[in-house]
This record gives structure tokens, C-alpha cells and sequence, in this order.
């Protein structure tokens, strides 16, 4: 028994050190040489959080290009700015909500695998994820939204694993919180709704009136927030934009393109591919929103690389949980499927920035989970180690901001 505990101390300061330690020095660097203008609609995000500063209340919807997003960051934001006095200080705060995601996600598999090394090497994927990286040093929702979203389905994961109807209560209660929050700061936590219908339908110790009474305070409480949302009319408001806009209908071969392989191209495939769009968000800076643009770039290519070994592994490691825990692989299914399907959604629909992976970033859960799952195999663990850490080194030094960069000006 010392020893376990001993090797877990030994495990968890030595993830502390090597992981925790740089990717928070890396996030503080690039904050606070980062220009967020260069950002998502950056500059926009900026005006809302000096709004509510210097007005003491929320914009129109209508005022601005991103005023129409709920105000649970921004009135942060604004907090902040009202003690430090500038508005820089909103840039640090996705440093911190990048951890309490990874944090989060941890107890998602504490859940179900209990062993120190399993769940540190499911946090350790997210921790060198390109996709979660390029956040930090940007003030946007992005990555808050992404929090309450990871939050309200790990929720439902305990839900579905509940065993008695306090601890159902008390999980139902959690995903409330998780899903209220997640309203107030950005409508696409509306994409975890199948994974907590399915974790009441997996549960045996259902009571009907926990469920509607959790729908019913869940719905009412949040309802301002889409409303104020849909009534926005925004352009840029994907809710508005997937109700009133006309489908797209797109090449059949934009949504199965493959060429973006062979002419390795890890920057422009959001023009032609879908495949290739989802790809480079997720495993690069595929969109150069904080990295120089460059044709090519071995750092990028190493990264991009890395996902074809990568993403073969976590989808084995799904697989062989579903041969130990079914309720969590049906679980980690239905979320990725719904993240899959709202991002060939927002494609058909159209949406300007629909190619970005980044509106469904519920879709590391299930990454993490598969990952943790295939490292139960003692060669897999040692090669995922070695590969996670040429991923996290490699990130490290790519996005390490240099002060002539174009993003700082």
C-alpha cells in the first residue's frame, strides 16, 4: 500500500513538473505578448468586455459583432479589468480555464479507471492538443464554453453510472450547473443534450421526476440566454445562422477529399476538404491563428503527423472499452457523434467559420477517454508516453511566440 501511494506521488508531481508547469509558463509567454485583434473576431471580444467595464451592463445583442454572446466571460472579463485597470488581464484567463478543462477531464476518468497513470496519460493527451493550445493567449469564450461543456458531460457520465438515487440527485444536480453556466456563456452547450438524455436512458434507478425536474430548472434558467441569442440576428451567431440561413450544397467530394495527404498541406484545407479542416485544427495550427504563415513548417508537420498515430490509437482504446465498460463507451460515443455531426452540420449550413474544429472541442472527452483506455496495455503506455511528449515538446516550441511575429503587433 506505501508503495502505490509513494509511485502516485512520484507520478503526479512528476506530471506537475514536466507538463503542468510549461504548458502554464508557455500560456503566460504567449498572453502576454499575443495582440488578440489577431485572434477569433478578436477585437470583438475585446469591445464586449470594455462595454460592460466602463457601462456596468450588458450590450444589445445587436450592438456588436459578438454582443449577441451570452455575458458569463465577458462579466468576468470586465471584473478583472475593473481591479487590474486594463483589459489585458482578460488574456490570462483561458490559461487557467485550459487547466480546469484537463482538470475536469481527469475526473471523468477517475470515474471509470481509477489508476493514477491511465488517468495522467488521458490529461497528458489534452495537454499537448494543438486544438486546446492555440486558446490561451486569446480572449474569447472558446475555451470557458469548451469547460462547461466537458463539465455537463462528465456529469452525465456519473449520471449513468449511478448507483443510488442520492448520487443520481446529486450528479443531476452537477449537470444542471454545468449546463445553466454553459448557457451564459455560449449557446453550442446545447450539443451535450443527446449524452444526458441517453446517460437517464442508461441508468436503471431512473426516478421520472429527478429528470423533469432537472429539465424543467435546467430549461428555465437557460432560455434567456438562447433567447437573447436567436433574437440577436447576428450574422455571426451560429444558432441564427444554422435556423435562417439556405444549405450549402457543397461538391460531394469537399466532405471526403483526401489529397490534403499526399500534398501534405496542414493550412488551407478549409477551403476544399472537411476531413482536412477537422484535421489541422485539431492536431496543428491550421489556421494560423497564432503561428506565422508558412507553405510549410517541420514543427506543424511533426504535429500533423503525429495524429495519423494518434487517432488510431484512442479509437482502439474506445473499442476495447466497450469490452470492459459499455455504459461509458455508449457514452463517449453519443458525444463524439454529436460533435462529428454538428460540425458537418455547420458545414452544409454554411457558416463562414464552420470549418474550424473548434465549436465542438466536447470532442477531446471521448480522445482522452480512448487514449487512457489503450495505455492499460504496458507497450502502448510506454509508445504513448514517448509520443505524447515528442507532441507536447513540439507544441511547446512552435507556439512559443517570438516577439517579431506578426500576431504581437
Amino acid at each position: 500500500m506505501k508503495k502505490i501511494v509513494t509511485d502516485n506521488r512520484f507520478l503526479i508531481g512528476a506530471f506537475i513538473i514536466l507538463v503542468f508547469i510549461p504548458s502554464f509558463i508557455l500560456g503566460f509567454h504567449n498572453a502576454t505578448l499575443y495582440n488578440p485583434r489577431h485572434g477569433f473576431d478578436g477585437i470583438d471580444h475585446v469591445y464586449y468586455i470594455k462595454y460592460v467595464f466602463q457601462n456596468k451592463k450588458i450590450p444589445p445583442p445587436n450592438l456588436g459583432k459578438e454582443t449577441h454572446q451570452p455575458q458569463l466571460y465577458y462579466a468576468v472579463g470586465a471584473l478583472l479589468m475593473s481591479i487590474t485597470g486594463t483589459w489585458k488581464t482578460a488574456q490570462y484567463i483561458n490559461i487557467f480555464v485550459l487547466w480546469l478543462i484537463i482538470g475536469m477531464v481527469g475526473i471523468g476518468l477517475y470515474k471509470v479507471f481509477k489508476k493514477t497513470d491511465q488517468i495522467l496519460i488521458g490529461m497528458f493527451s489534452l495537454a499537448a492538443l494543438p486544438m486546446l493550445n492555440i486558446f490561451p493567449a486569446m480572449i474569447t469564450n472558446e475555451l470557458l464554453n469548451t469547460f462547461w461543456i466537458v463539465s455537463a458531460a462528465i456529469s452525465a457520465l456519473y449520471i449513468a453510472l449511478s448507483r443510488s438515487k442520492k448520487e443520481l440527485m446529486r450528479n443531476s444536480l452537477w449537470f444542471s450547473a454545468s449546463f445553466i453556466l454553459g448557457s451564459w456563456t455560449k449557446a453550442s452547450i446545447i450539443l451535450i443534450i443527446p449524452a444526458v438524455i441517453c446517460s437517464y436512458m442508461l441508468n436503471k434507478k431512473v426516478l421520472s421526476f429527478v429528470f423533469f425536474l432537472t429539465i424543467i430548472v435546467t430549461s428555465f434558467l437557460s432560455l434567456p440566454m438562447f433567447v437573447r441569442s436567436v433574437v440577436s440576428n447576428s450574422s455571426s451567431n451560429i444558432v441564427v445562422h444554422a435556423l435562417t440561413q439556405k444549405y450549402r450544397f457543397r461538391p460531394i467530394e469537399y466532405y471526403f477529399r483526401l489529397d490534403w495527404i499526399p500534398n501534405v498541406d496542414m493550412y488551407n484545407t478549409q477551403y476544399y476538404s472537411l476531413l482536412g479542416a477537422a484535421w489541422n485544427s485539431f492536431w496543428t495550427d491550421g489556421h494560423n491563428a497564432i503561428t506565422p504563415f508558412v507553405k510549410f513548417h517541420k514543427k506543424s508537420f511533426i504535429l500533423w503527423s503525429l495524429g495519423f498515430i494518434l487517432l488510431p490509437i484512442s479509437i482502439y482504446g474506445l473499442f476495447k472499452l466497450f469490452l470492459m465498460n459499455k455504459k461509458t463507451f455508449i457514452m463517449m460515443i453519443v458525444i463524439a457523434g454529436t460533435m462529428l455531426f454538428s460540425y458537418v452540420y455547420t458545414n452544409i449550413n454554411g457558416h463562414y467559420s464552420g470549418a474550424r474544429l473548434t465549436y465542438e472541442m466536447g470532442i477531446v472527452f471521448p480522445y482522452a477517454f480512448g487514449i487512457a483506455t489503450a495505455s492499460k496495455n504496458k507497450k502502448l503506455k510506454m509508445f504513448l508516453l514517448i509520443a505524447l511528449s515528442i507532441q507536447f515538446i513540439t507544441m511547446l516550441s512552435f507556439y512559443w511566440i517570438q516577439p517579431w511575429w506578426h500576431v504581437t503587433k
